[in-house]
């Protein structure tokens, strides 16, 4: 798209500023391609219906390059070539840029909703900043559903809770722009500067609305299994085995951190659940504020407290107003004491177990932003730490005590939203790590927390989120899966209550 001049950007920003919620395609819209390089070879790559498969994420990478090699006729290797380098050769609507920040100044709802691949998606949004302003993203292949087909549309209204009424669509495209006319959202062709006012919102019987009763009935269905055993068993029963997937787990009901990794996770347990589990937990502390992955009658011998369990349930103590941060004082401390000679906090209160882990890092940081500390310096080496973790993508073999990457990447994703000024250097990379994360593995438990973890910042990830509901089991509740792993023994433990809590917060979060 040609820049529009600067009175055109004036006039734009005069209509949008009447509305609450701002639609933004992003191709030609937000970035342009340069036309030097928009050969005929690659218009035809890009209009090809193997193509739209490929937008739409129901074909990846390879399996769509090999199909358009053989339907056009041209090298896998020469497609590949084509398309990189049409996609280098993008440059930003600077324009449109400033506007987005103005409007976002003016605490409008910017989202962003187009259609593009998943490799196009993570190179872009790696390369340029101007995502940080929308709200929320929705992509073609994480919604496994594109423009011009309505649905997309009225999940964007459904998943964002829009007034149609109050919301603008901006978009290049005719077709586009007259389905999101049916659903009575009003519209500006970026092309021809086209703006079109609704006056009536047109009601539509779209199969999106059965979906959304689909997952309104999911989650009863997994709230009567979750609540139902929690109520049961309000210290959370955990299994062991050898394999992740727990397939031949024996029951492991000694441990005590299941329980608050759940009520850590699930915002919306009923209050006699969360004070029957909160009792539980208080049972087994001996009134000096540190606890042991174990239960006290389990605990093996010598076998010393933990920072991992002790800031995770201090933290859940602090947020529901059970314990002051005056209280909880000499723990942190510490903890604070407990680091190594890199200065890095340290996972047990106990000088001869030397061990360190980027996930309990992590929530141990968690606690000390959470009750204002404010010396950076004790904290610089374990930020440190946590940061080249990250960067040099260590966290995919997993850590210590964490075999799946995606734990380390949500309980990161939890510290750097709920506290993004301590951590602005992290937040672009981690958002990229977690968009590189769609749909890696087939296990529930992760895919629930990649769709928690992303919809943090506000990226739909509703590829994982439809494979996640396909693995509810008849009962409502979701298959076991290993969250943690006994270093020494390599044993998993995990429990269908654990990977159904995260399911159920999951679905929580994309109604």
């Amino acid at each position: 798209m040609k820049e529009l001049e600067l009175n055109q950007i004036d006039d734009l920003k005069n209509i949008l500023t009447n509305y609450d919620n701002i639609i933004f395609d992003i191709g030609d819209v937000i970035l342009n391609w340069n036309s030097k390089n928009e050969t005929h070879d690659l218009r035809q790559i890009i209009k090809h219906p193997i193509w739209k498969d490929y937008e739409k994420g129901i074909l990846k990478k390879e399996n769509a390059f090999t199909l358009l090699s053989s339907e056009i006729n041209i090298p896998y290797i020469t497609l590949e070539r084509l398309v990189n380098k049409g996609m280098k050769s993008v440059t930003v609507n600077q324009p449109m840029v400033r506007l987005l920040k103005e409007l976002k100044q003016l605490n409008k709802k910017l989202i962003c909703l187009t259609n593009m691949d998943k490799n196009s998606f993570f190179y872009l949004f790696s390369e340029f900043d101007f995502w940080q302003y929308f709200e929320f993203v929705y992509v073609s292949s994480l919604l496994s559903m594109s423009k011009p087909n309505i649905r997309v549309f009225q999940y964007v209204i459904d998943n964002a809770h829009l007034d149609p009424n109050k919301t603008i669509f901006l978009d290049d495209k005719t077709s586009n722009l007259e389905i999101a006319r049916k659903l009575g959202i009003h519209t500006f062709n970026v092309k021809n500067y086209d703006y079109q006012l609704n006056k009536v919102n047109i009601s539509t019987d779209l199969s999106t609305s059965s979906e959304l009763l689909n997952l309104l009935e999911r989650k009863k269905k997994g709230n009567a299994y979750l609540h139902g055993h929690l109520l049961q068993s309000p210290f959370c029963k955990s299994y062991i085995s050898k394999d992740i997937e727990l397939t031949k787990g024996k029951e492991f009901s000694k441990e005590i951190f299941s329980t608050i990794v759940i009520l850590h996770t699930n915002s919306s347990l009923p209050k006699e659940i969360v004070e029957a589990m909160t009792h539980e937990i208080n049972a087994h502390n001996q009134n000096n504020f540190r606890w042991c992955f174990y239960k006290e009658e389990a605990r093996p011998e010598n076998f010393p407290d933990d920072l991992d369990t002790t800031s995770m349930i201090l933290s859940f103590l602090l947020k529901n107003q059970k314990v002051t941060k005056k209280m909880i004082l000499p723990v942190v401390h510490e903890m604070l004491s407990n680091r190594n000679e890199e200065g890095i906090i340290q996972v047990y209160f106990d000088k001869n177990r030397p061990r360190i882990d980027a996930a309990v890092a992590v929530n141990v940081l968690y606690l000390m932003y959470q009750i204002g500390y404010a010396n950076e310096e004790d904290l610089k080496a374990t930020k440190n730490y946590i940061y080249d973790f990250l960067i040099h993508q260590e966290y995919l073999k997993g850590t210590r005590y964490y075999p799946s990457p995606d734990v380390f990447l949500f309980f990161l994703s939890r510290l750097v939203s709920d506290f993004p000024d301590q951590f602005k250097s992290l937040t672009s990379e981690l958002k990229s790590n977690l968009i590189s994360r769609i749909d890696a593995t087939v296990h529930p438990l992760d895919r629930a927390l990649r769709v928690i973890s992303l919809k943090k910042f506000g990226i739909i990830n509703r590829l994982d989120f439809i494979k996640l509901l396909e693995t509810q089991l008849h009962d409502g509740g979701w298959p076991m899966n290993g969250l943690f792993i006994a270093a020494k023994s390599k044993e998993y433990f995990g429990s269908r209550e654990l990977t159904s809590s995260f399911a159920m917060e999951a679905i929580e979060t994309m109604l």
